[in-house]
């Protein structure tokens, strides 16, 4: 039967069911489902057509590829499924680099399916899309109540972790050029951390043995930068990485650079009071404006406040100390937190509060800050930690390999940049005749 003829069943597929809905036998939910059948055969149908259609682009027998040379080794069967739940196969040349391990596939880097385990690219797409959002099992149960056939929770974690071997998440690759160019009146960047749990990994431990291996946790650090003019958010990029604090450092700067922060005309940094957090600023943002995050902050003054033995002392100095940070008194603050620390019943964990508002008291200017319309709370990053880390990586039951959650996260931040669909668009690699 070719797609013509199938068409013109649809019209007898329409007058039994709706018979059939007029005889109460079937709901139309249930007819919905019917039609979805139907049209997903000819879907199938017609990418069959389509793929069967699209030419070779390469029909020399010698070609040089990126400076590799490859001589024509045959043909053989494309074959992957289909966002219509069937099998597409076809023919299509192939070529054996010489010298150099692996092939040259042309035809399936024209249509994109070089970037996909399987799968089609728009099914490995929508496999990696829910695979980056919930976990796998439910990506399963989602994705295949969405497309109208089944999906293994197996195909969905191959397909996302696979997808995210291949993106490349440096900055100066991932975020589009026109980012630097595009000037702002003002630039915020918050980071963050927060841990999550892994599997730990003995060399040696393989299979099965190695799931069994003690949890561990590590910590992924969070970056999110906001562009914003005319008091309007006009960009933000989220970033993270796990691994060595000066990785995430490398990848903080590059992305400040490739997002416009030299193109900002003022630069806002927020964090909590760890030390490292403000080397990152000192070191890449020596320009901004450095602000403590003010919740932070406020945890550290009733922290102290919670040494004081009256209860009704205790609410009363946090709620004025903490008005008088606010109104950009903290030096005062600093002050009667010095004569009222002999008042507390532990004076060694309250001088520490102390010295962590004397340590950091440059940057709790909050009112000039909120006069200058700079956020004073980073709530924006924290946020982030748990949308990006805590709510894909932090479930239930939920335990990572340090390669497979690398992989994941990647996928992830594509997905919350906007650019996930970006990784499959093809792109063939440049081709010559070779001499």
């Amino acid at each position: 039967m070719n797609v013509t003829e199938f068409i013109l069943q649809s019209e007898e597929i329409i007058k039994c069911l709706t018979e059939r809905i007029d005889g109460n036998e079937i709901s139309l939910k249930e007819a919905e489902e019917g039609i979805l059948e139907h049209v997903n055969r000819l879907g199938q149908m017609m990418i069959d057509e389509v793929v069967e259609g699209v030419r070779d682009p390469v029909y020399e027998n010698r070609v040089v590829v990126e400076g590799k040379e490859a001589l024509f080794d045959g043909t053989r069967n494309m074959r992957f499924i289909n966002r219509f739940g069937g099998v597409t196969e076809r023919r299509r040349r192939c070529y054996k680099y010489t010298g150099h391990k692996g092939g040259y596939y042309p035809l399936d880097e024209k249509l994109g399916v070089d970037r996909c385990s399987g799968f089609s690219p728009l099914m490995t797409y929508l496999q990696a899309l829910f695979g980056s959002c919930e976990s796998f099992d439910r990506s399963e149960e989602l994705l295949s109540g969405s497309i109208g056939f089944k999906v293994s929770a197996t195909a969905v974690q191959g397909n996302t972790e696979a997808t995210g071997a291949g993106i490349d998440d440096m900055p100066y690759r991932m975020i589009p050029d026109e980012k630097r160019s595009q000037g702002c009146e003002l630039m915020v960047v918050e980071i963050d951390g927060t841990m999550s749990p892994q599997i730990h990994e003995e060399e040696g431990v393989t299979g099965r043995e190695s799931l069994k291996q003690p949890t561990e946790y590590k910590e992924c650090n969070v970056v999110v930068m906001e562009k914003y003019k005319d008091e309007k958010l006009i960009g933000r990029w989220i970033g993270a990485r796990y691994g060595p604090r000066k990785d995430f450092e490398e990848y903080v700067r590059r992305t400040g650079i490739q997002f416009g922060q030299l193109e900002a005309e003022e630069v806002a940094f927020l964090a909590d009071g760890a030390k490292t957090n403000w080397e990152i600023q000192k070191t890449n943002f020596p320009d901004a404006v450095g602000i403590l995050d003010f919740y932070h902050v406020s945890e550290h003054l009733a922290g102290f406040c919670e040494l004081f033995s009256d209860p009704k002392k205790r609410a009363k100095k946090y709620k004025d100390w903490r008005l008088m940070l606010l109104e950009g008194e903290s030096l005062q603050v600093l002050a009667e937190t010095k004569d009222a620390v002999r008042e507390t019943r532990d004076t060694h964990k309250g001088w520490g509060e102390i010295n962590y508002f004397k340590n950091n008291i440059e940057r709790m200017n909050y009112s000039e800050y909120r006069d200058r319309g700079f956020p004073i709370g980073s709530g924006v990053v924290e946020g982030a930690c748990k949308f990006v880390v805590g709510k894909r990586f932090k479930g239930s039951g939920m335990r990572w390999k340090k390669a497979d959650n690398k992989k994941v996260l990647k996928v992830r931040l594509a997905k919350l940049n906007g650019l996930l669909s970006d990784y499959f668009t093809p792109k063939p690699q440049k081709w010559t005749v070779a001499a």
